[in-house]
This record gives structure tokens, sequence and C-alpha cells, in this order.
């Protein structure tokens, strides 16, 4: 708004010239205070004059007075913010009156996240997003005060590449983007950028290292009792995995590829991850239920049960276990579950979960990846068409052959493998960044 606004309007503008113009005919007629009026009427108005100049003055004064109380007001105000749409690395412009010219006066925030103040005047802050900041109402403080502004939505750009696999089913290793695959499923990546995938249809695991952008190929041999890979852990410290076959066992690779059999009992086993305290936690899909072991596969206990078709599982930088199932749920370590969210148009299995706290879905049927919002609980698409192919791009205009397993990397990467069970098509490991 602007500050002029405030202290003129256009009727106190007509009653100053009206009281100017009266002056004026004043000035060149000082003899009689009556003389404005035509001769028959004088008598009975001798004192127009006074008459005239109270009327002006009661009609004046009010007007003055809204200048004196706008100009004597020095407080801060903030009235509006542009745009209420935002994106990381946007500049954020906040209108208002009587704000300090001092840049370090200011701090602006939202969701706890701070943006860099780049400029400030008497009526306005500009201010740069800061990236993956949310939705929500952004805060302008200004020394020991704080103003909430309007609610700012956030938009998230997601760009999708494909980093692996030809689209054909095959074995290729080599090469990254001349490799082939068989349904991969379950992948989970290192603190390098390398990944690990569980060839499904192949019964193989395969390494894509990110330094060179190649795949390699990790045999199970034929001796080793155990089906399809289907979802895949990683020991970040040893690097031994641990990967489940939709059925009766649990598998532990060493560093050496060397394979152990720790688990063999009831089935299907789905998901499994490493938890903060060294204990594996694997998903039961038809018992509905989560057990808790160590990396030898001794010590079970249940840790989770009454989910209905639990499958992948991670957890948040807070110890806290999220399975994704028919909704999605979190065990704390104290092992009390709550449903966080039932997306009732997610048609998919398996979730990731970033540092802030977004969640992300792999929607296999409708082809697209959805985001679960932190700050808001809002559910947005921000990758995928709906079209079933694997096409690079960004948010709507890229698409997935069948997403199904999901991970994310340590700087908030994600890495999604594909394939289309009607078609036997995706076979595909995309990568995506959000932003």
């Amino acid at each position: 708004m602007s500050k002029h606004l405030l202290f003129s309007s256009p009727a106190s503008s007509a009653v100053s010239s009206a009281v100017s113009s009266v002056a004026s005919s004043v000035a060149s007629s000082p003899a009689s205070s009556a003389a404005f009026l035509p001769a028959f009427l004088r008598p009975f108005f001798p004192n127009f004059l006074p008459a005239f100049c109270l009327i002006a003055m009661i009609a004046v004064f009010p007007a003055c007075s809204k200048i004196g109380a706008g100009a004597g007001d020095h407080s801060i105000k903030i009235s509006s913010y542009s745009p209420i749409s935002i994106h990381g690395g946007d500049t954020l412009i906040v209108y208002g009156q009587n704000l300090p010219t001092d840049l370090s006066s200011y701090s602006v925030t939202l969701n706890g996240k701070p943006f860099i103040v780049i400029a400030s005047s008497p009526d306005s802050i500009e201010a740069i997003v800061p990236k993956m900041a949310g939705s929500g109402n952004a805060t302008v403080t200004v020394g020991s005060t704080s103003y909430t502004g309007p609610f700012l939505t956030y938009v998230y750009v997601a760009t999708v590449t494909t980093i692996a696999g030809t689209g054909q089913v095959g074995t290729n290793s080599g090469p990254a983007l001349s490799s082939s695959f068989n349904c991969p499923w379950g992948i989970t990546a290192d603190a390098n950028g390398d990944l690990y995938i569980a060839d499904c249809y192949n019964r193989l695991l395969r390494k894509y290292t990110a330094s060179v952008a190649s795949v390699s190929t990790i045999p199970i041999p034929e001796t080793v009792s155990f089906y399809s890979p289907y979802n895949i852990a990683l020991d970040r410290v040893t690097h031994n995995l641990y990967v489940t076959d939709f059925n009766l066992h649990l598998l532990k690779v060493n560093s050496n590829s060397n394979m152990t059999l720790i688990y063999n009992d009831s089935m299907p086993n789905a998901g499994i991850a490493l938890g903060p305290d060294g204990f594996l936690y694997m998903s039961n899909n038809t018992y509905g239920t989560i057990i808790r072991l160590d990396t030898n596969g001794n010590n079970r206990s249940l840790f989770g049960s009454n989910i209905i078709t639990p499958r992948n599982i991670i957890f948040d930088k807070s110890g806290n276990l999220y399975v994704g199932a028919y909704g999605i749920y979190k065990i704390t370590p104290a092992d009390v579950m709550s449903e966080v969210v039932l997306d009732a148009q997610f048609k998919g299995w398996e979730i990731a979960m970033d540092t802030i706290g977004n969640i992300y879905e792999a929607d296999h049927f409708n082809n697209n990846l959805r985001l679960i919002e932190a700050s808001t609980g809002n559910i947005y698409t921000i990758a995928g068409s709906g079209t079933a192919a694997d096409i690079d791009g960004i948010g709507l205009n890229a698409s997935f052959n069948g997403p199904q397993g999901l991970t994310i990397d340590d700087n908030g990467v994600l890495y999604l493998t594909t394939y289309n069970y009607d078609t036997g098509g995706g076979n595909e490991i995309r990568k995506i960044t959000v932003q």
C-alpha cells in the first residue's frame, strides 16, 4: 500500500480548494463579510462569512486529524506479500509501512527456514526464498517483534532423468544407459551415491557405480535357497546387504558377495531396513506385522502388528519407523503406532522421506510421483503425466512406466525403479531431483 494514499483524500482536497477561494474573495473585498451574497439577501445573512468559515473548518479539521494521525504513527506495519506462490530462489517482496532500512534489522523465515534479505526501504523488503521451504505463513521479525504474513504456497519442481537401463529386458552390465534389467524392484543408496538394486525376475543383485555411471552384477548362486530378490537394505558401516524375496527368506550378502540365509520362516517377507539401533526390521505382507531381529537373524521380536499389507520400511532422523502399506504408519522407538496418512489416490507400494519430513510415494498404477508435504499435510503430484512410459522431463511433462522401488540419498535425490506388469516395459532406473 502506498503511504501517499494514507495522507490525502478527494474530499479534503475539495474543501481546501473552497477555503482558498473564500479567502481570496475576502482579501479582495474586505469591507463586508456579506459581500459574497446578492443585495436582497444580505439583510438576512449579515454574518454569512463567519458561518461559512465555521462550516468549512468543521469539514476540514477531521481531514487534518487523519493527516496528523498518519504522520505521527511510526509503528511498523506489514500489509501484503508478493508473490504468494513461491519456489526456491524466487524473490519475495514484503510490503508495509515504516520499515527499517537496515538489512541487519530483519529476519524472514518460513517453516524455520531463513530467507536471505537483499534489500529494504521504508515500504518494502526483498528476500530470497530458500529451497524446499515448504508452504505456510512466512514470519518477518524486526528486533524482538514478529509479524505473521499470509499463507504462501511452495511450488515443488521435480526434474526426472534416466540413469540406467535401456527399457529392454536383459542382464547387460557395463555403461549404465546400455545396461538392462528385468523387473528391478527394491533400491537403496550408499553415502557416495552408489545404488544397489534388486533385479527381481533376473534373480540378480545389481550395483550402479555413480562415479563412472556403470552397472555391475552380483549373482545369487543356485545353491542358495532364495527366490526372486524383492527389497534391499544396506549397512553403510559393514557394507552388508540384506535382501528379502517376498517369500520365506532373508539373505545377508557381505562386502565380498558371500551369501548367508539368516531367516527362513513365515512368508511373504517384503520390506527390510536397518534401524539406527543396529537391528533389522522386516515386514510381513500377509500377517501385517513387522519383526525386529539382529543382523544375524537372531533375537527376534514383534515390533508392529495389525498393519494392512505392509511393504517397504524407512526411518526418519529421529529414529521413528515408517512403513508403506494401505496407508502410511509410524512406529516410535517405544513401539507406539499411529497412522500418519491415508492417501486414497495412492496406488503403489513404496515410500521415501527427506530430512524435512516430506514423504514421497511411488504411485505404480497412476504412473507418477506424489509428495505429502510435512508442513501442511497437503498432497501433490510432483512428477509424471500418468502416461505409462519412461520419459525424462520436468514435473508433469515427465512420465514413468510403472514406478515401484523408491529410495532417497543423503542429498535428497530420489531414485526410482520402473516395471510395467502388463507390457514387460519399464526396466529403468530414474533419478528425481526436487527443489
